[in-house]
C-alpha cells in the first residue's frame, strides 16, 4: 500500500472519529426520530432505549451512559439456601455472679478465666445446697452477643439467662420444680432462691424482659444444676427434658473416669477433651448423643 493510501485512510478515521464526537454530544434540540423513542429527548430516554436504539446511544452518550449505570442488573434466583447459622442454646451473662466455694462470690466471666479446679453451689439430688464440680464449659464464648431474658423476682432478684436454658418453675407450693425453657417460665409462678440463711426459698415471677448482650456462658456441673445471683437454674439447654441430658453427661462422665484411670494424661486428654486453658468443652461424644436424641425424642 503507497504512503498515499495510508495518508487518506488515515484522515477518513480521524473524519469519522470526529463525526461521531459531534453526534455524541447530548444535544439539547435532539428528539428522537425511530419509532420507539419518536419525540424524546435525550434527558426522557429509557435505559431500554439506550441499550438497543443506534439513535439514542449515538446522539445521547452522556445521558445513555449514565441510563445504562441505573440499569438494574439482572434478577438471577440463587436457588442455594443460606448458610445456617449455628444455634446457641442456653447461657448465663457472664456479668451475673456465682457463690464458689474457694473464692467466695464471683462473675460468671471471672470463674471461666481461673485455672484450677473449683465449685459453685447447686442443689443435691436430696434438694439441699450444695458445692458441685465445674466439670464443663457448653458455651464460653465473651466477644458473642444474644439475646437474654431478664427474669425478676418478688423478692429483688434478678437473673439474665437465655431464652432455651432450663430453669426450675414451681407452683409456689413446694417440690423439685419443672425444669423449663426461661421462655415458657410464667408471670406469678415460682423459681427457688438462696435466702438469707442459706436455704432455698421459692419466689413468685414479677417481670421478664428482653435484652440483647454480649458474653455468653454456660458451666455444666457435676450436680447438673447452678445457682446464679442466687437462683437456683439446670445447667442444661438442649430440649426441654433434664432427667435425659443428665443421664447423658453422667455416662460419658463415668466413661471419662474409667479411661483416665488407665490411659496416660496426655492420651486423656486427646481422645477425651478439648482444652481451652485448663477449661475443658463439653465432650463431643455428650454432645453428638444429645443431638441425635433431639432429632427422634422430640
Amino acid at each position: 500500500m503507497s504512503k498515499l493510501n495510508v495518508l487518506v485512510l488515515a484522515a477518513v478515521a480521524m473524519l469519522a472519529v470526529s463525526v461521531e464526537a459531534d453526534d455524541c454530544s447530548d444535544q439539547s434540540g435532539f428528539t428522537g426520530t425511530q419509532p420507539q423513542n419518536l419525540g424524546k429527548t435525550c434527558a426522557q430516554q429509557t435505559p431500554d432505549n439506550c441499550k438497543f436504539l443506534d439513535e439514542s446511544i449515538k446522539k445521547c452518550c452522556t445521558t445513555c451512559q449514565t441510563r445504562k449505570d441505573e440499569t438494574p442488573a439482572p434478577n438471577v434466583k440463587d436457588n442455594t439456601p443460606p448458610p445456617k447459622k449455628k444455634k446457641k442454646k442456653g447461657c448465663f451473662h457472664g456479668d451475673d455472679r456465682v457463690e464458689t466455694k474457694e473464692f467466695g462470690t464471683i462473675t460468671i466471666n471471672e470463674l471461666a478465666k481461673i485455672r484450677s479446679n473449683v465449685q459453685v453451689l447447686s442443689r443435691n439430688d436430696e434438694g439441699e445446697l450444695e458445692y458441685s464440680n465445674v466439670r464443663h464449659w457448653l458455651h464460653l464464648e465473651p466477644t458473642t452477643t444474644m439475646k437474654f431474658i431478664n427474669l425478676r423476682t418478688q423478692s429483688g432478684h434478678r437473673l439474665s439467662i437465655s431464652s432455651e436454658h432450663l430453669i426450675y418453675e414451681t407452683d409456689c407450693r413446694g417440690g423439685a420444680g419443672d425444669a423449663i425453657y426461661a421462655k415458657n417460665v410464667r408471670i406469678g409462678k415460682c423459681v427457688y432462691i438462696k435466702n438469707e440463711n442459706g436455704e432455698f426459698k421459692e419466689t413468685p415471677v414479677t417481670e421478664m424482659d428482653q435484652q440483647r448482650m454480649t458474653g455468653i456462658y454456660s458451666p455444666i456441673t457435676d450436680t447438673g444444676s447452678i445457682v446464679v445471683n442466687d437462683v437456683l437454674a439446670s445447667c442444661y439447654s438442649y430440649y426441654e427434658n433434664e432427667a435425659l441430658q443428665k443421664f447423658v453427661y453422667q455416662i460419658v462422665w463415668g466413661f471419662q473416669d474409667f479411661l483416665a484411670k488407665w490411659l496416660p494424661d496426655s492420651v486423656y486428654q486427646a481422645a477425651c477433651n478439648y482444652q481451652h486453658g485448663s477449661i475443658v468443652s463439653v465432650p463431643q461424644l455428650a454432645l453428638n448423643f444429645l443431638q441425635l436424641n433431639s432429632v427422634f425424642v422430640y
